[in-house]
């Protein structure tokens, strides 16, 4: 049997949610519901008992919950131990948010991989927040990712480009003629934001800010991705707020974008800890920095140049 899926078990029990449980394997939702069901299979028994919104574990997946939690530790001390002894400085381990090719980030990584053919660059697509979690925890060599202003810890920042949020609409909506919006005038507008699952980073930075303002904003009752929202945006008076690099692309066709008056600022950084001299990392920022030439910058009271 394939230990494996007792790892894939006990994150679900743990989260009890197929969303949640499948970012944290870095699977999708349908490929972590049939190991739960080959599982299910091997043993003979139902493990979950599923609800239209919800799951919780059946007697049986109790009773199997303490000998998978034992499996997955031990997989888990397996997997460092036998990594610890691979070539580790020729390994890069990234996590990269799911928005690389609007900023020109996904070329160049390309790039530095085959003008590196020695360097082994692994990238995993996650949320900006799980990113930072795995970069804390050492699972990763750096994030990239979105921010506003300095993380907290003991990071060294690479700032790659500096991003604002505009409001996208329909040609046709009420304020489509204004040359810029306010946040008042999105207060009373049904707002659309990338879904919280996939990059929470948009949701906590927008709401956050319209309620420091003192508004109570009116979000979209579905989580959806790029995609569907410019499709959403042509049959809708809704207003979607996303980074400027995505409303970019969406421009023409139907909607127009509209910037945002005393919405501040973000970026997009690649994040280390402090003071990572791995060869490889070092390396691989120098390509992009010479890609892209960047001041000076003090991040968390340090002058990078």
């Amino acid at each position: 049997m394939d230990l494996i899926l007792f790892y894939y078990f006990s994150m679900l029990a743990k989260y009890k949610n197929f969303s949640i449980a499948a970012e944290e394997v870095y699977l999708s939702q349908s490929s972590l519901s049939k190991r739960i069901k080959s599982l299910e299979d091997k043993l003979g028994v139902e493990l979950f008992i599923r609800y239209p919104r919800s799951i919780e574990l059946t007697k049986a997946g109790q009773a199997l919950l303490p000998y998978a939690q034992n499996i997955a530790r031990e997989l888990d001390v397996m997997k460092r131990n036998v990594g610890a002894m691979a070539d580790a400085d020729s390994v890069l381990r990234i996590s990269a948010i799911s928005f690389l090719s609007y900023y020109g980030v996904t070329a160049r990584i390309a790039s530095y991989i085959n003008e590196n053919p020695n360097a082994a660059v692994g990238i995993k697509e996650m949320s900006s927040d799980l990113g930072l979690s795995l970069l804390q925890d050492g699972r990763v060599d750096a994030v990239m990712m979105f921010h506003a202003g300095p993380l907290g810890g003991a990071y060294d920042i690479y700032p790659m480009a500096e991003e604002e949020m505009v409001a996208i609409m329909n040609k046709d909506h009420v304020l489509s003629d204004r040359e810029a919006v306010t946040l008042g005038d999105l207060e009373s507008q049904e707002l659309i934001l990338i879904s919280e699952h996939d990059e929470p980073f948009f949701h906590d930075f927008v709401v956050g800010e319209l309620k420091r303002e003192g508004y109570r904003p009116r979000l979209h009752k579905y989580r959806v991705w790029i995609g569907a929202i410019e499709t959403i945006l042509k049959q809708s008076q809704s207003v979607a707020i996303l980074p400027r690099k995505v409303a970019e692309r969406m421009n023409g066709g139907g909607v127009v974008y509209k910037n945002i008056e005393g919405l501040p600022a973000f970026s997009f950084s690649v994040v280390t800890k402090m003071n990572n001299n791995k060869p490889v990392f070092r390396d691989f920022i120098r390509y992009l920095e010479g890609q892209i030439p960047l001041p000076a910058t003090e991040i968390n009271g340090k002058i990078r140049a």
